[in-house]
């Protein structure tokens, strides 16, 4: 594989109390993928939180925190657990090696750095990291509309829940039905219900411009859209967006009850929880919310903060 071809997919994170090691992986992949480094563990910790890279070299001997302490500190948190580790150390026993691979790591290095051996050992594990990628894009990619299944939804709310305690901010969940979606299978068929669902899951999709948003199929005629950072209401400008555009698209629906065309319901919950705080909170009050809108006629946002 041409990593140099792929640079702006690629980023490596090197912690080395070293700063000659740290120049020279600056001056090995320059051209092949962004490097960005820490002194400490400490320091890689968070900018592995902050950048997700996609390979970590970690140096083992550093002051303070050693690179095993460290390596278990990422392991233990969901956020940096999938990202591959590769020890850097100057003398490596059987004992030491079997220690790292016990606590998640993929690979060592050894020290003086061949910068032979380096490169091909990190294009190897970046190849691998990429074939992982796609792996898991597969798996969590709802096979009709394209957009995150219900398995994705799951680890990405989880996540940014967690993110949302450890920042103490706030996060929002819209819940989408499909009014009268039954009837619509029933009137046109399952081929042009097929249709419909890419149809509204593309408008939902358009409508959430920032990478940090997740547009995902919850099950059936149901979507959902996780928005991380994001107030009350921001979130229920943006329900009520999607409610409107979808309406406009004008995909006729004569089972439908008040309407000709197809539209939505949604429910919308914003929380900043705590550490006591249980994820299915959120979903439970956005599932509320969903089931008020359709009660009080369906084609309406309904909103609430917990």
């Amino acid at each position: 594989m041409n990593i140099q071809n792929a640079s702006e997919n690629f980023t490596v994170l090197v912690i080395d109390d070293d700063n000659i090691v740290i120049d020279m992986m600056q001056l090995l992949f320059e051209d092949e993928c962004q490097v960005i480094s820490a002194n400490n563990a400490a320091d890689g910790i968070e900018t592995a939180l902050a950048t997700n890279p996609d390979l970590i070299l970690l140096d083992v001997r550093m002051p303070e925190m050693d690179g095993y302490e460290a390596c278990k500190v990422l392991q233990d948190n969901p956020l940096t657990a999938s990202i591959p580790v590769v020890f850097l150390t100057a003398k490596i026993e059987v004992y030491d090696e079997m220690h790292g691979l016990e606590l998640g790591a993929i690979d060592y290095i050894t020290k003086p750095i061949v910068p032979e051996i380096v490169k091909a050992r990190v294009r190897n594990h970046l190849q691998q990291k990429r074939q992982r990628d796609l792996l898991a894009i597969q798996s969590t990619t709802d096979s009709l509309t394209g957009i995150a299944n219900r398995r994705r939804l799951d680890e990405f709310l989880e996540i940014e829940w967690r993110r949302a305690v450890r920042n103490e901010s706030t996060i929002s969940l819209i819940m989408i039905d499909i009014d009268y979606f039954k009837n619509f299978n029933d009137t046109y068929g399952h081929t042009e219900g097929d249709k419909c669902l890419k149809m509204v899951a593309t408008e939902i999709l358009k409508n959430t411009r920032r990478p940090s948003d997740l547009v995902a199929r919850y099950g059936g005629e149901e979507f959902c859209v996780v928005l991380p950072e994001t107030a009350s209401g921001p979130a229920a400008d943006l329900g009520e967006r999607i409610r409107a555009d979808i309406e406009a698209l004008n995909i006729a629906n004569k089972g439908a009850v008040g309407s000709d065309v197809v539209t939505i319901a949604a429910g919308v919950a914003t929380a900043s929880p705590g550490t006591n705080d249980r994820l299915k909170k959120i979903l439970d009050e956005a599932d509320r919310q969903l089931y008020l809108a359709k009660d009080a006629g369906r084609n309406r946002v309904f909103t609430s903060e917990i």
